[in-house]
């Protein structure tokens, strides 16, 4: 039996050919994949973020600057409670690497590596806003990766 030459340098390179194509779907699928995945981990990182630093911490600050039958030496005054101030710190212990770095080190300086339970405004300075504008942020990088997800 003899086989064509010809015949077989066309199969070989017809097979060939078809090898690269699925090799490349799988390398594009596996691309998608990748990235579907790195999304999906953004997503819960800022999930956990929000839920376990950043809410808790606002309302920390908003309770301690809102609620009017707090005692104040100064009216205004941002007055936490010692339930408040422990708080604070278990967040910072438990989920500080939640927290943008930054923003723990003002935490440190102005609220836990005190005694202290009142602040003056001047004293506690943009740290709530900044704290909310932070939230702000992250909360809308969650809506745009759930919306991509639900896109896909």
């Amino acid at each position: 039996m003899t086989i064509d030459v010809t015949a077989a340098t066309v199969v070989l390179a017809v097979a060939t050919i078809v090898l690269v194509m699925v090799t490349g779907y799988y390398a594009w699928q596996t691309r998608n994949l990748v990235e579907e995945t790195r999304k999906d981990r953004r997503r819960q990182l800022v999930e956990n973020a929000l839920e376990k630093a950043y809410s808790p911490m606002i309302e920390y600050f908003r309770n301690a600057k809102s609620d009017t039958t707090r005692e104040r030496q100064v009216t205004g005054s941002f007055k936490f409670t010692y339930d408040e101030i422990n708080g604070i710190r278990r967040i910072v212990e438990r989920y500080g690497h939640y927290l943008d770095p930054t923003l723990l080190d003002k935490i440190h300086v102005k609220i836990i590596d005190t005694t202290r339970t009142e602040w003056q405004d001047a004293e506690i300075g943009l740290l709530p806003n900044e704290i909310e504008k932070k939230y702000k942020e992250l909360r809308e990088e969650l809506q745009h990766l759930t919306a991509k997800q639900s896109n896909s």
